[in-house]
């Protein structure tokens, strides 16, 4: 195929100049602005044939077409997207609502549609914010208080990204753990080799409890250690962090074939994409998860969201610096009007009444490409 550009002072010329060059069935392929006036991309009406085998495409032009295509079509779809949002929303508002309520409070698109999928019909607004209160309640997965994990004892080491609280979390599990067994039945391992000082914090905290401390500089140390703790009602351990991606957070895997059982630790003041990161890698096999830094957290709805989807039980959270005040017995009653509560903030990243049908078009190109990646995947 064989384009060509055409440079004008504007688009009548331009025009003018296509015809004359190429004929009356030229095809405008693109316009855009230009410092002199106007760039036409144009090719003769015949020349948009495949070319023959053996001959040469002209990649360049082709490649600028299939840009141009992609540009057209994702603004035509943002606007149709803009256009079924405005129908939604006048044919469906109670649905409609909904969505929002989630979007806005941090919950992902995902969990958003399909509650508003299973909306009743026939609920108004409040009935359905009603609804989807009750509903996320009662699939955010919760530890009951009969399954204490520290009244219970056990081996436990906690897991999860650089920077998610777990050294800190981990000695407010023991000052629990004292209390529930006393000093003498808990002991503290510090199996984090990577960050400087790491043990001398931990070692700070076993001071103060009056609990006794190991190190493991590795896992074949760890397997050495744990034998003798077997006596202990509880043993916790401070494993080190890494990036999600880091092929160094899989190490925490291992502990599985040493009794251990992991504890996620996520903060919760993370961004969405990350939560889910953490989740992915770290999550996988875990026994629980403690939700940290609620403190700094205004808008929880995304860390909510990725455990209701991984079904990981929540078996505390955390919020501040405090050892062991600030250490809390989930309710998930509490975590879900936070969340919604943390929709009807004003900041600057929270979107006005005109920004919604952009959105939706910005989802639904989103949820296109996942429909295409799972179609090639397929």
């Amino acid at each position: 195929m064989s384009v060509q550009v055409f440079v004008a002072a504007n688009a009548r010329e331009g025009l003018a100049r296509v015809r004359r060059e190429l004929g009356d069935e030229a095809v405008v392929l693109s316009t855009r602005p230009h410092p002199q006036g106007v760039e036409l991309l144009a090719s003769a009406y015949g020349e948009l044939a495949v070319p023959a085998v053996g001959e040469r495409p002209d990649t360049a032009g082709s490649s600028r077409i299939l840009n141009e295509l992609s540009r057209l079509r994702g603004m035509l779809q943002n606007q149709l997207a803009g256009f079924a949002w405005g129908a939604a929303r006048r044919r469906d508002p109670a649905r409609v609502a909904l969505m929002q309520t989630l979007f806005a409070a941090g919950f992902g698109s995902a969990l958003a549609r399909t509650l508003a999928a299973r909306l009743p019909r026939g609920l108004d607004t409040d009935a359905a914010r009603r609804w989807l209160r009750q509903v996320l309640i009662r699939n955010l997965p919760v530890l009951p208080p009969e399954a204490d994990l520290l009244v219970r004892g056990g081996r436990y080491a906690l897991v999860g990204s650089t920077g998610s609280g777990k050294t800190t979390t981990l000695a407010k599990l023991a000052a629990r753990g004292v209390d529930a067994h006393g000093a003498a039945q808990v002991a503290l391992v510090a199996a984090d080799a990577y960050r400087i000082g790491a043990a001398a914090q931990l070692t700070v905290y076993a001071d103060l409890l009056g609990v006794a401390l190991h190190v493991a500089e590795d896992q074949a140390r760890l397997a050495q250690l744990l034998p003798g703790l077997a006596t202990k009602k509880l043993v916790l351990i401070d494993t080190a962090g890494f990036a999600p991606a880091d092929p160094r957070s899989r190490e925490g895997r291992t502990l599985d074939a040493l009794g251990v059982r992991r504890l996620l630790a996520i903060s919760a003041s993370q961004q969405g994409a990350a939560i889910e990161q953490a989740m992915t890698y770290f999550g996988q096999g875990a026994a629980a998860c403690i939700l940290t830094k609620l403190d700094e957290t205004p808008q929880p709805g995304a860390a909510l969201d990725s455990l209701i989807r991984h079904r990981l039980p929540l078996a505390y959270i955390s919020g501040g610096q405090r050892v062991p005040e600030d250490l809390h017995v989930p309710s998930a009653a509490y975590l879900i009007d936070r969340a919604l509560k943390g929709g009807q903030l004003a900041t600057p990243y929270a979107l006005e009444a005109e920004d919604w049908p952009l959105f939706a078009g910005v989802e639904a190109e989103r949820a296109e490409r996942r429909t295409l990646k799972g179609m090639d995947g397929a």
